[in-house]
């Protein structure tokens, strides 16, 4: 599919990529901006719940004609992206600075990566293995020099701990809800997941309100909620339908400039050396990691096998 759609790529895939990746990549900015006026629960109650109403109408209809053991799987794909994700990320950001925190994020394939050679059985190749290597040694780089000047101390630490366990968090996600994008497509797929990962945040609906939040602060959440949660979902799978998938994801390693440059902008973050070090490891690691060889799942294996790391990118799967 993708070398028919590279020859002829249909208008709009481009720039509706270049959006979607604009939009979370400043999901950190406005996170980070949006916990100093509230709590990270009550934001992510407010967040997950309004992106769940609007997404809703697709998520129905999957809903309706999923079995059991399907539904099973979209409520822990929920729960990985929802609130194993978004939960450490939100409270991590209290105390890392934006910049460093896009640049963590930007080791979420390295992860899937990891998960893959560990649960589906993917060989690690070499440049696999080199690539990871450098990456982490980024993470190392932002994540101890960088924290530690930012005035947070321990708990700089403790943000960037809490981000990347996020991203972790975020490669299970993405092996667990592969197939299902693959049976039901990936708007609907998202939509349920993030349906059945924003039910537990009913519980804490009396703890959000009422909202007492600055004009800025309004449009951070409204940003949050159906900026980055509901519009990057829709145009980026709007942009691999109209570019091609091994086209459009290339953009994706754009969202760490645009979270660095966004916390310099929005939040008057300085680009200390460490963090630009740090993130030029980080994503010289991710990029030499895919373009490593990869073994091609036998046809006999399950779908969750064929959805390992070359995957991750390309389908939309994104939930920030």
């Amino acid at each position: 599919m993708d070398r028919q759609t590279a020859s002829r790529v249909r208008p709009g895939g481009i720039g509706a990529g270049l959006i979607a990746v604009c939009l979370w990549g400043l999901a950190p900015v406005a996170t980070r901006a949006l916990v100093s006026q509230l709590a990270p629960l009550a934001l992510l109650t407010v967040r997950q719940l309004l992106a769940a109403t609007v997404l809703l109408p697709w998520a129905v209809p999957v809903v309706r004609r999923a079995g059991a053991r399907d539904m099973a799987r979209f409520v822990v794909a929920g729960l990985l992206g929802m609130i194993g994700y978004n939960l450490p990320v939100t409270v991590g950001l209290q105390w890392l600075p934006a910049s460093s925190a896009g640049l963590l994020l930007a080791t979420e394939p390295v992860w899937v990566l990891v998960l893959s050679y560990v649960f589906l059985g993917e060989r690690a190749g070499p440049r696999v293995l080199l690539g990871s290597g450098v990456a982490l040694a980024g993470v190392a780089v932002i994540a101890g020099p960088s924290a530690w000047s930012s005035g947070y101390g321990m708990r700089a630490v403790a943000g960037a701990a809490l981000v990347l366990l996020a991203t972790m968090a975020f490669a299970g996600y993405t092996i667990v809800l592969c197939p299902l994008s693959e049976k039901y497509g990936p708007v609907p797929a998202t939509a349920t997941s993030t349906v059945a990962g924003a039910v537990p945040y009913l519980a804490f609906v009396g703890s959000a309100g009422p909202l007492r939040l600055s004009q800025s602060g309004w449009a951070e959440l409204l940003f949050l909620a159906l900026g980055s949660s509901v519009a990057g979902m829709l145009l980026w799978n709007q942009a691999v339908l109209r570019g091609g998938s091994t086209r459009i994801s290339r953009l994706l390693y754009l969202e760490p400039v645009v979270s660095v440059l966004g916390a310099m902008v929005f939040l008057g973050e300085r680009a200390t050396a460490a963090v630009l070090i740090g993130g030029v490891l980080v994503l010289a690691g991710v990029l030499i990691a895919a373009a490593g060889p990869r073994r091609t799942p036998h046809p006999g294996r399950s779908p969750a096998a064929r959805c390992g790391a070359g995957s991750a990118a390309a389908t939309g799967w994104r939930r920030r």
